[in-house]
């Protein structure tokens, strides 16, 4: 691969905004997006990509793993039965906040309490991709809503029928109106699950970019959508480009937790072993590929064991790095690293080594950087940046610092661990850092954008905010800031996802309980 500079952004990261068609995906360049009228904007995950917390594998009954193999063991509990209600806020060009034809396209620039993903629809976790979202329910219907251009949402969103107006009841203040949405995907609808056993019970789900992903109680992956290369191309499987509806995933099982960045998908077995599959050009899939392959691409797209990796139970990604937590809390990285984001520097601490890093790590790497800290509980990251969580509490950042996507004061930063740009600016840092003051119960980051849940269940966010990603006044915020709005005052936020130019927050519903709460 060609070496990069470290401060280029690369194409089509997590989050990344782009125009609808998705042919020009690009990352802010400088960090700095121009916002642009379209029919729709596209972008991760994350993380895009975060989820409503699922059980850790670590907390897998002994006997669990223990059993022999069956496809028709329960490995994975459903989620907390305990449906949430769903409040949105960013871009909506295509439909990515879930609210239907009625709200045009635009910016919802303050928290909005989604009504499909709120109280009886039984919403019970989330996922978000670049310009779609997904949701479990507590009945077991997998709801998705979003640009469906290349199969994301799983079913079918053709429509002929007339653009419907937005009569103003939902245009206030807080709102950029500016077109016409579709309504089947506009809509948060079950998708088309025909394929699939009548018995099948799902436990979680996952978006990345263009793809979408199911995980059932006995270990099964479903997934449907494409993966887009570098040079555009789409390619789902290596015999089939764009999966339609959702489609088995073959060569991984016994899985008790899937996370995807924009075009790669990682999946952590009940053994602890970890299998990655998707685009693996900038080495998030942790494996090296033979030039003697005649297509070495789609040879990404078969799950393959990170041969490296085991005794894993965690595991974490942003969007072309990848990390996975050891059960002794070791935290190994891999992936795209161009601005540091994966954390593996040498010598970290010499002002001589200040350029000392890999563009591209291949293979899994200790963070040794995150050594010294206390056990990291979660850890994810956006295009450039990545975020981690300490069992005490404490929160860290590190990679890119355009657009203040680290939450850090960065005019305070170690010089020793700042990577300047051509200009002499800081770009990125190299090494894990505490954002003082913050204590995140959980986060989620896109591009260039942040969000924690604190331990107090308020939200703090933080980095780009052109199309009100964020919910604050600036549109660009280089401190982790709370968001005060009226709408969630007497909120008790349990989750945040952050989508390329949208975010989404989650309290738990407490007028719809399930009898099992």
């Amino acid at each position: 691969m060609a070496p990069r500079k470290p401060t280029t952004p690369a194409k089509n990261r997590k989050g990344a905004p782009a125009k609808r068609t998705r042919e020009n995906d690009a990352t802010v360049s400088e960090g700095r997006a121009k916002r642009q009228k379209t029919s729709a904007t596209t972008g991760p995950l994350i993380q895009a990509q975060a989820a409503i917390p699922v059980p850790p594998p670590a907390t897998l009954p002994p006997s669990a793993r223990q059993r022999p193999n069956s496809a028709f063991r329960v490995l994975n509990p459903r989620p907390p039965a305990r449906p949430l209600n769903v409040y949105v806020l960013g871009a909506n060009s295509g439909g990515e906040l879930g609210l239907g034809p009625s709200v045009k396209s635009g910016n919802v620039g303050r928290p909005r309490l989604n009504p499909y993903l709120s109280g009886s629809a039984g919403v019970v976790q989330v996922s978000l991709g670049a310009m779609h979202g997904v949701a479990l329910t507590l009945d077991n219907r997998i709801l998705t809503w979003g640009v469906n251009d290349h199969g994301a949402l799983g079913r079918d969103t053709s429509w002929e029928g007339d653009l419907v107006d937005a009569d103003g009841n939902h245009s206030d203040s807080d709102s950029d109106d500016e077109g016409e949405l579709n309504p089947k995907e506009s809509t948060p609808t079950v998708v088309d699950l025909s394929a699939v056993p009548p018995d099948t019970v799902f436990t979680q789900v996952a978006a990345a970019d263009n793809a979408t992903f199911a995980l059932t109680s006995t270990g099964r992956v479903y997934g449907w959508g494409t993966f887009r290369s570098e040079d555009g191309k789409l390619t789902f499987s290596p015999t089939v480009q764009v999966q339609s509806r959702p489609a088995l995933i073959l060569g991984v099982k016994d899985v008790c937790k899937i996370c995807c960045g924009s075009n790669h998908v990682m999946a952590l077995t009940v053994d602890g072993f970890v299998y990655t599959w998707g685009r693996g050009t900038d080495g998030q899939l942790g494996r090296r590929f033979s030039s003697r392959i005649v297509d070495w691409k789609k040879e990404g797209l078969t799950p393959r064991k990170v041969a490296s990796l085991k005794h894993i139970l965690d595991i974490g990604s942003g969007s072309s790095h990848s990390f996975a937590i050891e059960r002794t809390g070791l935290v190994y990285g891999w992936g795209f690293n161009n601005a540091g984001q994966i954390g593996v520097v040498d010598d970290a601490g010499s002002q001589e080594s200040a350029y000392n890093f890999a563009l591209t790590v291949a293979v899994p790497s200790l963070v040794k950087s995150l050594v010294g800290f206390p056990r990291i509980k979660q850890i994810t990251g956006g295009n450039f940046h990545t975020i981690a969580v300490t069992e005490d509490g404490s929160c860290l950042t590190w990679g890119r610092l355009y657009s203040f996507a680290t939450g850090l004061k960065i005019d305070t930063l170690p010089p020793q661990f700042v990577v300047l740009d051509s200009r002499g600016k800081p770009s990125f840092l190299r090494v894990p850092t505490t954002v003082q003051g913050l204590s995140p119960a959980f986060v989620a980051a896109a591009s260039e954008h942040s969000l924690a849940v604190t331990t107090d269940n308020t939200i703090s966010t933080w980095g780009l905010n052109l199309t009100k990603q964020i919910g604050q006044k600036e549109e660009e915020v280089e401190l982790a800031t709370p968001i005060s709005h009226p709408s969630i005052a007497h909120t008790q936020m349990v989750w945040a996802g952050a989508g390329a130019q949208y975010s989404m927050l989650a309290e738990y519903d407490s007028t719809h309980l399930s009898p099992e709460a």
